[in-house]
């Protein structure tokens, strides 16, 4: 999260980790049903890899932030479907 991101959004409570794209939309798609804002940051790192050995796949980390007050709704959306 950005420094100015981490000041001024509400969304500070990190609820989630997904390691690749179907896992984010897996959450992300819940989230949504259920009616609960999240703000995502993401990481990636192809830097380093050896694409003839380690074939470029989906490595993406998905870090999925929510408001303090949304916590409880947001765990049960992910964790009780």
């Amino acid at each position: 999260m950005s420094l100015f991101a981490r000041f001024f959004s509400s969304h500070k409570c990190l609820i989630y980790t997904a390691m690749g794209s179907e896992a984010y939309f897996r959450v992300a798609y819940r989230l949504k049903a259920a009616g609960v804002s999240f703000r995502t940051r993401t990481i990636s790192d192809y830097g380093g890899h050896n694409r003839e050995f380690f074939p470029l796949t989906d490595h993406i980390q998905y870090d999925i932030y929510v408001k303090a007050e949304d916590e409880h709704k947001a765990l049960s959306a992910i964790f009780e479907s």
